[in-house]
């Protein structure tokens, strides 16, 4: 190995980082570089790197059976190149809002959903030191493998508060005017940075084992990263860290699954099925190691949460008979999870339709499902409520249901759980059987439940066979009476479709809500009480085409409670959903600027009817109001502008 050479025998050479980190990248035998400047040759541990390039050195040599980490495993693009040319026009961040914020000429906009998938195709398959695994974790906005970071936005500002040396109330302050956090971060890194570039998998793989680090290794590891990073490199690698990059592929996933089954030829039916098992990183990572084969691999297994199958239209769709009729609860969807080792401890889970554990929220839950009389078991169904007035009891409204887990209940509610399906059962996957057997698995391990005493009511959904479209009408209308939302008809040969809509699950309820996405605020009449705030919001159905899906604008909600608006502001900020992007709306007061949202909160809209726009053509809402922000769900659940068509034309055939 070359040694740096002096100008004169009598100069003085200053060893810097850089010198260092360039010698590792240079040698083939690092144990003889670290010799050269001083180090024994089994203190291999690198002190004189950058703490990041230590931490993925030691990760990868970990995972590697003869520990060898060559210098060409830190060899790609470089970290702002992935920036710039992927992780900025994927954010969706307007041009001018980019070049204010990072220093240079940005115009980077992903014109449509056809250029998206170009880019995203042309990416997969260029050569750019980044293996097929580290591209897709990359789409995902998720360097941690599938893990949670372990790190939250106020870690992030007290890091923050060590490289800028500001007081937290200064950073706070700031915080609240730029509304996201990875906006500090930005302002605060040199527009031009010194030192050489960071690579791309230099980040990744420093990344990566960051969840597993106790806290103070973490901040060290963030820090020299950061310290390291220019603006763009700086927002974007606070973005990764809180894993909200918001690049849109939790609705773009049959475009992931598409890139993934041609990556190792295999059935996009194959992937876009383990995928739903799992994750797209996950199943990447499995083929790139066991090819096909390692997808019989994936299988339905407890706490590994799923999403859940959903109904795909409504009664009269039915076209065949009979079919089975259930009651149709308004409340919270859950996938209840057990498991049980050799020793007999037991682990539970309860999993929302977008995969968060809520166990922890629900009191008993997590009691009542241990008393289930199986080692394991995944049970499916809706976590609804009754309550009792002057009246008598009636069922209570998804609202009331929030508000009582909230803490803030409008009035008490007696939380039960309905279950109508059942997936899995002591170790045998259940989804490959028709609904009948399944229902009768069911029965069997709720029967011993409900004959007991349980933290929490267990129920079996009740239904009944209907023969033809009167005797479903005549359910409907009985289950209306006793307050129920309404119905969901089922073949009694369907299969579970683990997250798909199922064709064979439909259902009827009278009231018109439909759920839709949060795409944009438009600024309140300027008062002292509302300065700088949202007056309205504009919302938006998903737009589903062979390409990609997008979101199509069908009206705007004004006039929320003060909870609510809150919420959905404190929602923007702390997610940093502002694209910098302009626009102006039409209202009864004039036209008012207004500013576009990543497609993220998603709320349930009702509203008193459907009209269709002169000129344009284009359907909106009359007089939507917004019922509730549902947490439990993600954009890709949103209804579609199928829907709308669908329900505009029920009015105008009514």
């Amino acid at each position: 190995m070359n040694t740096p050479k002096t100008s004169h025998p009598n100069s003085l050479k200053l060893i810097t980082q850089n010198d260092v980190r360039d010698w590792y990248l240079a040698s083939d035998d690092l144990a003889e570089s670290l010799k050269s400047i001083g180090l024994p040759a089994e203190e291999v541990a690198i002190p004189e790197l950058p703490y990041h390039l230590q931490i993925a050195i030691e990760s990868l040599s970990n995972e590697r059976e003869d520990g060898i980490v060559a210098p060409e495993a830190f060899h790609s693009i470089s970290f702002f190149s992935l920036c710039k040319g992927l992780f900025l026009p994927l954010s969706g961040m307007a041009d001018q809002r980019a070049t204010e914020l990072f220093g240079f000429v940005c115009q980077s906009k992903v014109a449509s959903s056809a250029a998206m998938a170009d880019l995203v195709d042309t990416f997969l398959g260029r050569e750019i030191g980044l293996s097929f695994t580290q591209k897709i974790a990359c789409l995902l906005g998720d360097p941690f493998l599938g893990q949670r970071s372990m790190f939250r936005r106020d870690s992030l500002v007290r890091l923050l508060q060590s490289i800028s040396l500001q007081s937290r109330e200064e950073l706070m302050d700031s915080l609240t005017r730029a509304g996201d956090i990875a906006v500090l971060f930005a302002t605060h890194a040199s527009v031009v940075k010194k030192g050489g570039p960071l690579t791309a998998v230099e980040v990744l793989e420093a990344l990566r084992p960051l969840p597993n680090l106790i806290q103070t290794k973490r901040f060290d590891l963030l820090r020299s990263l950061f310290t390291r990073c220019g603006r763009i490199e700086a927002y974007f690698l606070a973005k990764l860290v809180l894993r909200n990059a918001g690049f849109g592929f939790e609705y773009q996933g049959s475009l992931l699954a598409k890139a993934i089954a041609k990556q190792y030829n295999v059935p996009q039916e194959s992937v876009e099925h383990a995928v739903a098992l799992t994750d797209p990183v996950n199943v990447a990572k499995i083929l790139s190691q066991d090819g096909p084969a390692g997808l019989r691999a994936i299988q339905l297994k407890p706490l590994s949460p799923v999403r859940p199958a959903l109904a795909s239209g409504g009664v009269d769709s039915i076209a065949k008979y009979p079919v089975w009729v259930e009651r149709k609860y308004d409340g919270i969807r859950l996938l209840l999870h057990k498991t049980t080792d050799s020793t007999g401890a037991t682990l539970c889970g309860a999993y929302t339709r977008n995969r968060k554990d809520w166990l922890e929220l629900i009191p008993g839950l997590d009691r009542t499902i241990a008393m289930l009389p199986v080692a394991n078991a995944i049970v499916d169904g809706e976590l609804f409520g009754t309550i009792l007035n002057v009246e008598g009891p009636r069922p209570a409204s998804v609202y009331e249901v929030y508000a009582m887990l909230q803490g803030e209940p409008i009035r008490p509610v007696h939380l039960k759980f309905a279950a109508f399906d059942i997936l899995y059962c002591n170790s045998t996957d259940l989804t490959s059987l028709p609904l009948h057997q399944r229902r009768q698995w069911l029965s069997q391990v709720l029967g011993p439940l409900m004959a007991q005493s349980t933290p929490m009511p267990f129920l079996l959904a009740e239904g009944q066979l209907a023969n033809h479209k009167e005797e479903v009408n005549r359910y409907f209308h009985h289950f209306r009476s006793q307050g129920y939302e309404g119905i969901i008809a089922k073949d009694l040969q369907g299969l579970y479709h683990i997250a798909a809509r199922d064709p064979s699950w439909v259902k009827r309820k009278p009231e018109i809500t439909l759920d839709l996405v949060i795409t944009g605020g438009t600024v309140a009449v300027t008062s002292k009480e509302t300065a700088g705030m949202f007056g309205s919001y504009v919302i938006s159905a998903r737009s589903v085409t062979a390409q990609a899906t997008t979101f199509e604008i069908v009206g705007d909600v004004a006039g929320l409670d003060v909870i609510r608006d809150r919420q959905i502001q404190a929602e923007v900020v702390q997610r940093g959903l502002l694209t910098g992007r302009k626009f102006e709306r039409q209202s009864a007061s004039g036209t008012r600027p207004g500013w576009e949202f990543l497609p993220q909160i998603v709320v349930t809209v009702k509203f008193e009817g459907i009209i269709r726009e002169n000129g344009t053509g284009k359907l909106s809402l009359r007089d939507p109001k917004i019922a509730m922000i549902r947490s439990d769900k993600s954009a890709d659940e949103a209804d579609t502008t199928q829907s709308i068509e669908e329900l505009y034309l029920n009015q105008s055939l009514s």
